[in-house]
């Protein structure tokens, strides 16, 4: 049947249907919920799972979430929107998800569309809570969507990264050292202090507990799938909005390359420890949701045809075309090799732009170094970062007030251990389901619904992002920019000042200490 290519077929696609959503709280998971809800308006329901609290009530809760400048355009153009969105109260790491057996039949049988987001992103966390809530949580979700009489798609959001050890990490299942089941029972029964013992034993090349998990639970859907319409989204680092729904780039936390951005903007952060030629495979948030959108609806799409062709052919044996689509189709969402940008291209934006709106909250101006070589990133992070940082803590505690700079780089040299394997090379990843995805989009839908990276332009990007960073996590209004970029310049001078002294101060004091050692050794030999 001719396709009609002036309308939404993902529009359609989700026209009266019903939605659970599991992580809707965080980053992504609020993106989701308002592209849904703007472009899809006749989508009956969103069922969002949520942890519960003593405090607050559902209908509180939500309203705190939804008065975010993120869904200014939906309080507009449908006031009443939030009359389409339901908690669900429960636990990501409890039997049944948490849920009451009321609302555990209601998702059974209303739930056409399950989008499960919801993990522990930490990369410290210990492997007994990754595994419970990473690994055994979508162990739940797959339960719960085998029980979904009307189940359409079940798109699972992983990491382009959990199979990290592979090198190009492609677009398929690879193999995991032991059963999802396994691990789940070897958690389960040990104790807590058991498991940390046997940890690095047990995640072995992966490079952290949250890779390893994310790749156990998707080698429990690999396992446990058969018969489900499953497919698997895997998004590398994400970081701001490049479209919508607000002009400037939205972003409610500091993970990442943005923690570094802002840390740098405001003069805290002076140096990382990276390469800075590795490819920075970094990807809009905005994008990945349009694709795991999208990714529900070709699975939605596929499914339907296949369970049309098992009719045809019930009497006779499974074609090999019909064996393919019941193996979860995974999607790399990743830069691919259409429009590749480095670590250092990356911050050479972040300072162009960063510099034409300046933050007036800044402590000093903008200078950070991307350093390769062990020794030197040593030697530049104690004078750059941990000697200011005890003078600046020991003027405060004089003062009367709270010490900071310490916490602040223990922090990040926290982030350089956990992050240097994904900075130091180039990690090569294939996305060809991904492109031949968008190409399978009508041009309505490639509108609405874009997340073609081939076609982003970086440097406009870039300035939209570190806008974006100025607004919502800095908390500056555009009306402070003169400010700022008058204390920059003011900043700058002082930087060149303090930098000759402290220059000055190292000499002789390098000089003095040589020549006390040479001595010494004098009338040590003598």
């Amino acid at each position: 049947m001719e396709e009609k290519q002036g309308e939404s077929q993902i529009r359609e696609s989700f026209a009266g249907a019903n939605i659970f959503l599991t992580g809707g709280t965080g980053f992504l998971g609020k993106l989701l919920i308002e592209k849904l809800l703007r472009c899809c308006p006749e989508l009956n329901k969103i069922y969002l799972l949520v942890r519960k609290k003593k405090n607050k009530d559902p209908q509180t809760r939500l309203k705190e979430q939804f008065d975010d400048v993120l869904y200014e355009t939906l309080h507009i153009d449908q006031p009443d929107f939030i009359k389409k969105v339901e908690i669900l109260e429960g636990e990501m790491d409890s039997e049944n998800l948490g849920l009451t057996d009321q609302d555990w039949l209601r998702v059974c049988d209303k739930v056409n569309f399950i989008l499960h987001g919801a993990a522990t992103v930490r990369f410290d966390e210990t492997l007994n809570k990754a595994v419970r809530i990473n690994t055994r949580g979508t162990k739940e979700m797959l339960t719960l969507a085998r029980c979904c009489k009307y189940l359409k798609a079940f798109v699972y959001i992983s990491t382009a990264y959990c199979n990290l050890p592979q090198q190009p990490i492609e677009e398929k299942f690879y193999d995991f050292p032991l059963t999802s089941d396994l691990l789940i029972d070897v958690v389960e029964r040990l104790d807590s202090k058991t498991v940390d013992d046997i940890t690095p034993g047990l995640i072995g090349a992966y490079p952290n507990t949250y890779c390893f998990t994310k790749a156990a639970a998707e080698n429990h859907l690999l396992k446990h799938s058969q018969g489900l319409p499953v497919a698997i989204l895997r998004p590398s680092v994400v970081i701001s909005t490049a479209k919508g729904p607000i002009p400037l780039g939205w972003i409610d936390n500091i993970y990442g390359p943005t923690g570094i951005s802002v840390g740098a903007s405001v003069g805290i952060i002076r140096i990382i420890k990276c390469n800075p030629d590795a490819v920075a495979n970094f990807v809009p948030a905005d994008f990945v949701a349009n694709a795991c959108i999208a990714v529900a609806w070709k699975t939605a799409r596929q499914h339907k045809k296949t369970s049309e062709r098992k009719l045809e052919d019930s009497e006779g044996p499974k074609d090999e075309e019909t064996k393919a689509d019941e193996v979860p189709r995974v999607y790399n969402y990743v830069c691919g090799d259409e429009n590749l940008m480095t670590i250092r291209t990356f911050m050479n934006y972040a300072h162009k732009h960063g510099f034409t709106m300046a933050p007036s909250k800044a402590v000093w101006c903008y200078m950070l170094f991307l350093i390769n070589n062990a020794l030197l990133f040593k030697t530049l992070n104690i004078l750059l970062h941990w000697i200011p940082a005890y003078v600046c803590d020991g003027v405060a505690v004089m003062i009367g007030k709270k010490p900071m700079l310490k916490k602040v780089y223990s922090t990040m040299d926290k982030w350089n251990q956990f992050n240097e394997i994904f900075v130091s090379q180039t990690w090569k990843m294939r996305n060809s389901n991904t492109v031949e995805l968008f190409k399978e989009l009508n041009e309505t839908d490639r509108h609405i619904f874009d997340f073609d990276i081939s076609a982003l332009d970086w440097d406009s990007y870039m300035y939209n992002y570190m806008m974006g960073l100025r607004l919502f996590l800095i908390k500056e209004p555009k009306e402070t920019i003169p400010r700022g970029i008058k204390k920059q310049y003011l900043l700058i001078i002082a930087n060149y000042i303090v930098m000759t002294i402290y220059a000055i101060a190292l000499f002789w004091f390098v000089k003095f200490l040589g020549g006390g050692m040479i001595k010494l050794m004098y009338k040590i030999l003598s």
